[in-house]
């Protein structure tokens, strides 16, 4: 496996240097002023270059970056390495199939499409937007090692009352797929593009096979279109926003940088050396996730986010990456959940004592027993309080420590203590003594009247903060699809709940919904729909029969309906995005 490192230019003249890769012959290397470059090896990479009079030579080490700056001489220069953790240890690595210096570009084959809003016609618009991807993915094969190719175009229709991106997107994601392809690229003018911390376009993370860009406005230019689409290509290969101003993954993209004739997109060296990792990840072993990378890169990548993460506090993107790669445990999460999870067992204990009071006083009617933990109010108030907690905490990390606080105290039957990803952390919040305590004192909170909806809510909504929500997804599903194989049947309210409390985390955690607004309105019936009419308890045989089975278009249509239902609740029909992608 190939070994990265990228050089950067920070000077205002062009800067040539020698690269001495162990055992093979030298290679001269010439970067432009701005311009960063990844450099992949075999075992081991010296770089010389001329400080003045001096030559300088030393060992590269894998996995960082360095930049050129100016040195302390007329046109001199001094190479400094980028501050981004402790340098790691080598990377496991057998000698067999080792890449050579230059190896083939891995592909990634990407289909393009426009929705029925596009006002030109086909040749028109496949013209412009070929023109546009070829730029874009010459751009992404300099800084990452990955080539993009178009594999076909296509149109989709899209939903026209539709108003809130995020929505659309998941309405992309269900009417198209990329295959053949391993990408779908879609251009919507049902939107008009905007100015300020707004969607302009938007993926899931690394890897996930979707872009959605909106293309609609007469007031943007084709240049600042492009550097749309390379900011969210590269966010597909792992690129996270920068503090750089003319870095293309600027948290805002329209800045004006682009207005410029003869202006280049650039991307900052931290994301070309997180892109050309994943590439080469890509390359070796035709990596479809961030979750499947070795050990050892997944642990490097995350220190590198992690640096993101201090550097840009109050944005998302490097946070939600460390989160996928499973390294997002830091002690001030742990001791942020502990510190709601404790709120919500203090509060379990009023409940109770209050509870305990009212029958010694021979009052034994639930209707007359506010303190009951015996149904949706209970519910209500676990969530209102813990939202309280969360906001007095005054930290980024505020909505996540929230949400995985519920899923660990909701979570009866310790799913989350013995599911692999979570359960080191779970375990770190609280202790098998601690669980104890709190399960007596927990009762059995309700929505829509069932227990068991809570648990499926809450649940997924942890794991969408824990690790995405691609994998509650996957979660939520196989769980339903094992129920139907072994008795107790597939329930489409689980899934219903189990879409709910993904949806919820979502918005919460992209922010279009708030701390504040969660402790003043939460309710069952406002963030889960009425599921009566949902069929239940299907064994495989009956799955099939009435859907088709686990893989036919008649199920991922009810899915898709009761997605629909969800987010038809006036609670997220209200909601505004607020971030750029």
């Amino acid at each position: 496996m190939a070994k990265v490192v990228v050089l950067s230019n920070r000077t205002t003249h062009s800067v040539t240097a020698t690269l001495l890769p162990t055992s093979r012959s030298t290679t001269s290397i010439t970067i432009a002023p701005g311009e960063s470059r990844p450099v992949f090896f075999e075992k081991a990479l010296r770089i010389r270059y001329q400080e003045g009079r001096v030559q300088r030579e030393f060992k590269l080490d894998e996995s960082n970056a360095y930049f050129f700056t100016h040195g302390s001489q007329a046109r001199s220069v001094r190479l400094e390495k980028i501050g981004l953790g402790d340098s790691p240890a080598p990377m496991d690595s057998k000698a067999e199939g080792q890449p050579k210096l230059g190896a083939e570009a891995p592909t990634i084959r990407v289909k393009l499409l426009v929705d029925d809003d596009e006002p030109t016609h086909q040749q028109i618009w496949e013209s412009r937007l070929r023109k546009r991807f070829a730029a874009a993915a010459d751009i992404i094969e300099r800084h990452s090692g990955v080539r993009m190719v178009v594999d076909s175009v296509s149109t989709w229709d899209s939903e026209d009352t539709t108003i809130d991106f995020n929505q659309s997107l998941r309405e992309f994601e269900k009417k198209v797929t990329p295959k053949p392809a391993q990408l779908a690229i879609g251009f919507s003018s049902q939107y008009r593009i905007s100015r300020g911390r707004i969607h302009m376009g938007g993926t899931r993370g690394a890897l996930h096979p979707y872009i959605l860009l909106k293309e609609r406005s007469p007031q943007v230019r084709e240049t600042e279109r492009l550097e749309m689409l390379v900011h969210e290509m590269g966010h597909h290969l792992g690129a996270a926003h920068s503090p750089e101003p003319y870095s293309v993954m600027r948290p805002l993209i329209t800045g004006g940088q682009q207005r410029a004739v003869g202006s280049r997109i650039r991307f900052d060296p931290v994301n070309t050396l997180l892109m050309a990792m994943v590439g080469e990840e890509i390359r070796s072993r035709r990596l479809r996730s961030l979750a499947s990378l070795p050990e050892a890169k997944k642990k490097r990548m995350a220190e590198i986010y992690g640096v993101l993460v201090k550097v840009m506090p109050e944005d998302p993107a490097a946070a939600h990456y460390q989160r996928i790669l499973g390294h997002k445990k830091s002690s001030s999460l742990v001791g942020h959940t502990r510190q709601i999870l404790n709120q919500l067992v203090t509060v379990a204990q009023l409940r109770r004592k209050a509870k305990y009071k009212l029958q010694k006083n021979k009052t034994s009617s639930n209707d007359t027993l506010p303190a009951s933990t015996n149904n949706d109010a209970a519910t209500n108030s676990y969530v209102r309080q813990a939202a309280l907690e969360a906001q007095r905490l005054k930290s980024n990390n505020a909505n996540r420590a929230f949400l995985l606080a519920l899923g660990i105290f909701m979570d009866e039957t310790a799913t989350l203590r013995t599911l692999p990803p979570s359960s080191k952390f779970v375990r770190q919040v609280e202790t098998d003594a601690e669980r104890i305590m709190h399960l007596q004192v927990l009762g059995a909170p309700t929505m829509r009247g069932r227990q068991d909806l809570v648990k499926h809510f809450f649940v997924s909504a942890f794991i969408v903060a824990m690790m995405g929500d691609q994998a509650a997804q996957g979660v939520g599903l196989a769980k339903e699809l094992a129920d139907a194989h072994r008795g107790s049947g597939f329930s489409f309210a689980d899934m219903a709940a189990n879409q709910a409390g993904i949806i919820f985390a979502e918005r919460l955690l992209n922010g279009q919904l708030t701390l504040a607004k969660v402790a003043q309105k939460f309710s069952c019936e406002a963030f889960l729909p009425p599921i009566d009419d949902l069929a239940e308890n299907l064994s495989i045989e009956e799955l099939k029969l009435r859907f088709g089975g686990t893989n036919q278009k008649s199920l991922q249509v009810e899915l898709n309906r009761i997605e629909d239902r969800i987010l038809e609740l006036p609670i997220y029909r209200k909601a505004k995005p607020t971030t750029s992608d």
